[in-house]
């Protein structure tokens, strides 16, 4: 079902250089302004001040991954330049201890064949306990300590995840050896970070860019979470059924590359982050959408009466 006209969707396809240089710049300067001003309690004493103070920064670093603009570059709809989308997903990835090889492989399929068998990205996560909530809020050990786990055995040669991970890297294949690759340089770059700020005794650091894209991930990762949650497909580019919309503030829409926008960033994936506000206006003047929510609260809510939370889950 095509809900919008050939010229409005070459339209809405331009990439615009100047718009992404200056979100990636805003970013930037969001990153640094806070982790320079933690720095500084901490060095005046205040290390509560401090963790308070770069808290905004790590909420903010999980964004930068696959629920966020990494996910927007993957897609090579940031820049008019290829090479500079490519670079930036893999950077990205690599801050965030993501294997950029294996979201190749993997992300594709998604789209291809969204909530169906062996979509590994459609699989209704577990409910999350009281104390999962705590880990999201805080520091994810579990997370962090499971995704060591992973690409320390991609690293090796080894490929987890079943059916679904031999069918997508195929033993000898170039699929294998790129994430074999791919999980080498996440762990080579960030264990050369680590080395880096403890020999310069920059501690906080380590804190602040190693150990930050897994410390107060809940608003990141309950987003990722409701783009599919509890859905269901009724056939081939169903992705009004398969999705959810979620109606944000400017703030998080921004971190968030107006991924909220799942229904539309589905329908017509080439259309830069950017462009899907006026997207949206188009397709929900013309279809029904039957997963729309309005407000990041809400959104839980929704997640909660599906069970997401199980028994604390929200009145």
């Amino acid at each position: 079902m095509e809900l919008i006209s050939r010229d409005e969707l070459l339209a809405l396809k331009q990439r615009n250089n100047l718009t992404a240089v200056t979100h990636l710049t805003l970013r930037l300067l969001f990153h640094v302004i806070f982790v320079m001003a933690s720095m500084y309690l901490v060095n005046s004493g205040s290390v509560i001040w401090g963790l308070l103070v770069l808290a905004p920064h790590c909420a903010a670093m999980a964004f930068l991954g696959w629920a966020g603009i990494g996910h927007e570059l993957f897609h090579n709809s940031v820049f008019t330049s290829r090479r500079g989308n490519t670079f930036f997903f893999r950077l990205f990835s690599v801050l965030t201890w993501n294997n950029y090889a294996y979201f190749q492989i993997s992300h594709p399929y998604h789209h291809r064949h969204t909530l169906e068998k062996d979509d590994a990205e459609g699989e209704k996560h577990p409910s999350i306990s009281l104390l999962g909530i705590l880990w999201l809020l805080t520091f994810d050990a579990p997370g962090f300590f499971r995704r060591l786990r992973i690409l320390s055995v991609n690293a090796l040669g080894t490929v987890p995840g079943g059916r679904a991970g031999a069918s997508m890297f195929p033993e000898g294949s170039r699929q294998k050896a790129e994430l074999v690759a791919g999980a080498r340089t996440v762990l080579l770059v960030q264990g050369l970070l680590f080395l880096t700020f403890a020999m310069l005794g920059l501690y906080w650091l380590i804190l602040a860019v190693n150990m930050a894209p897994f410390c107060v991930t809940f608003f990141n990762r309950m987003l990722a979470i409701s783009q599919h949650y509890d859905l269901r497909s009724q056939g081939p580019r169903d992705f009004l059924n398969s999705c959810r919309t979620v109606k944000l503030g400017p703030v998080f829409e921004f971190f968030y590359a107006s991924m909220n926008y799942h229904v539309e960033h589905h329908m017509y994936p080439g259309v830069p982050y950017y462009n899907l506000g006026k997207l949206s206006l188009l397709m929900k003047s013309r279809a029904p959408y039957p997963n729309l929510t309005y407000g990041y609260y809400s959104t839980l809510r929704e997640l909660s009466t599906r069970g997401l939370f199980g028994k604390w889950g929200l009145n």
